[in-house]
């Protein structure tokens, strides 16, 4: 994914008529429905982008959740993320990414 692309997630929702449909149980692994904070609404955005595996979500910055802002001289640019469209904290999006780091087995629980 580059910088200015949007992610198809309203697109997925609108589409979704039951979690089963818009996920493709086969294309989402069962263990990231397991990682605390997630919702079925996540995992529609997660599966529009891609991040199918607990190891794909572990590898994941706070920036490509959230999406961040870009200051180029006086012009502002305003990069979308994945979740960009749902109403989280910073420390959430940190909190499923390191959960999803622990699930992998990148790094213990504290």
């Amino acid at each position: 994914m580059t910088a200015g692309t949007s992610f198809p997630f309203a697109e997925a929702l609108r589409n979704l008529n039951s979690r089963d449909t818009a996920l493709d149980v086969h294309r989402v692994d069962a263990a990231l429905r397991d990682i605390p904070g997630i919702l079925a609404s996540m995992l529609v955005a997660f599966d529009a982008n891609g991040i199918r595996t607990v190891e794909d979500l572990a590898a994941c910055a706070t920036d490509d959740l959230m999406g961040w802002t870009e200051h180029n001289g006086g012009r502002i640019t305003r990069h979308p993320g994945i979740l960009d469209e749902m109403v989280l904290s910073r420390q959430q999006c940190d909190a499923i990414i390191l959960n999803a780091r622990v699930r992998a087995g990148w790094i213990e629980a504290a």
